[in-house]
C-alpha cells in the first residue's frame, strides 16, 4: 500500500476547507439577499428584483432598507436593477466610516452597479429565490 505524502495531503485538506468556507460564506450571502427581498416582495408585491427596486425608489422608506436592497440588487446582479441604481448614483464623494442609517451610500451603489456589470460565480443560486 503506497502511503501518500504529507505535502499531498496537506494540500487535499487546503482545497477541501476553502471550498467548505466558500460554500458557508456563499450560503450566509444568500440568506441574507434573500431576506431583504422576501421583505421587500411583501411590501411591494411583484417579484424579488422588482421588489428590491421599488425599495430603493421609495423615499420614504429608510436609509438602511434602501441600502440593503442597493447591496441585494447587485448581488442578484439582474440588470434591471441598472437605472434604479443609477438614479442613486450622485458621485458625491463620502468619506468612511459610511452611516447607511443617514444616507444611500455611494460606495454601495457603485459596488451594485460594477457587480452587475461582471461575471459571477454566485450568480445562478439567486435563480433558486
Amino acid at each position: 500500500m503506497k502511503k501518500t505524502p504529507k505535502l499531498e495531503t496537506a494540500i487535499w485538506i487546503m482545497f477541501i476547507t476553502v471550498i467548505v468556507l466558500y460554500t458557508i460564506g456563499a450560503r450566509m450571502i444568500f440568506t441574507g439577499v434573500q431576506r431583504y427581498a422576501n421583505e421587500a416582495q411583501a411590501i411591494y408585491g411583484g417579484d424579488h428584483v422588482g421588489a428590491l427596486i421599488a425599495l430603493v425608489e421609495d423615499e420614504n422608506a429608510s436609509f438602511e432598507k434602501r441600502n440593503s436592497a442597493i447591496w441585494a440588487l447587485g448581488q442578484i446582479g439582474s440588470e434591471r436593477a441598472l437605472p434604479a441604481l443609477h438614479k442613486q448614483d450622485t458621485d458625491e464623494l463620502q468619506e468612511p466610516p459610511y452611516d447607511s442609517t443617514a444616507t444611500i451610500i455611494q460606495y454601495g451603489v457603485e459596488k451594485s452597479i460594477r457587480q452587475i456589470n461582471r461575471f459571477s460565480v454566485t450568480r445562478w443560486m439567486y435563480r433558486l429565490l
